[in-house]
């Protein structure tokens, strides 16, 4: 648990306009911003926290409330509130990079774990997205993407046979499927589309991402494309909506 003296050195002020419950939620906010408040710390109970400023539980709950809405903080049943761990930002805006170069961008350490990798026959709706007859073979390739030994997104990757037979001779747990592409003008991603839903998550995304059922899913729907606009790529990935948010910037 956090440090309750440390909750001490910020008071409220309660003859000014501003109300109760945003002047404590600031005071969390600020508290986590000066690094008081970690990740994973537990913060001081309702009542402790009445007591501390002198306000109301309501106002309190009120103030925490907002923030565990707003994904700063989280409860768990029984034991308390928490501090959210950071979302991973990811920016639309910006040029395209392979999954592992992003998080290391961002300090974070990525690894990938294989879920399953063979040919198989393309669905009609894989069929569609990469433009092939139906039942046409295609490279099926399901990962689970981890930072920091947690996971946070499944990906399923479909590629045409024809084109990217060599990528079976890869070992993906370690090679970025992108470079590999790369390396073959007829494979080489120049352009990707991207569809975005929040979705509810299955059994297997609780299993595999270790959430609840109360934790949305950010689904996306994911074609690349070669140089002469032949898609090369069909990617279905399910992130975690408590560990993620995304960017993207307009101009008028």
């Amino acid at each position: 648990m956090a440090n309750i003296d440390s909750f001490k050195k910020y008071t409220v002020n309660k003859s000014t306009p501003i109300p109760l419950y945003f002047q404590f939620k600031n005071i969390l906010i600020e508290m986590m911003k000066d690094d008081v408040l970690k990740p994973g710390d537990m913060i001081p109970t309702e009542f402790e926290l009445c007591d501390i400023y002198g306000i109301s539980r309501t106002t309190i709950r009120q103030a925490l409330t907002e923030l565990v809405n707003e994904g700063k903080f989280y409860r768990v049943k029984g034991r308390g509130t928490f501090v959210a761990q950071t979302k991973i930002k990811h920016d639309f805006t910006k040029k395209m990079e392979n999954f592992e170069n992003e998080m290391l961008k961002h300090g974070y350490a990525p690894s990938t774990k294989v879920l399953d990798f063979k040919v198989v026959s393309a669905t009609p709706e894989v069929s569609s997205a990469l433009n092939l007859a139906p039942n046409t073979d295609v490279i099926y390739l399901k990962r689970l993407r981890l930072v920091n030994d947690e996971p946070l997104l499944i990906s399923q990757t479909y590629l045409p046979y024809s084109f990217c037979k060599h990528v079976l001779d890869c070992n993906m747990n370690k090679e970025s499927l992108y470079s590999i592409l790369s390396g073959n003008i007829n494979t080489k991603v120049y352009k990707i589309q991207k569809d975005m839903e929040s979705v509810v998550p299955t059994k297997e995304d609780c299993e595999l991402l270790e959430i609840n059922k109360t934790t949305a899913i950010q689904l996306f729907h994911i074609k690349g494309f070669n140089k002469f606009e032949t898609p090369v790529e069909y990617t279905v990935s399910r992130y975690r909506g408590d560990k993620n948010t995304f960017f993207v910037e307009q101009f008028i």
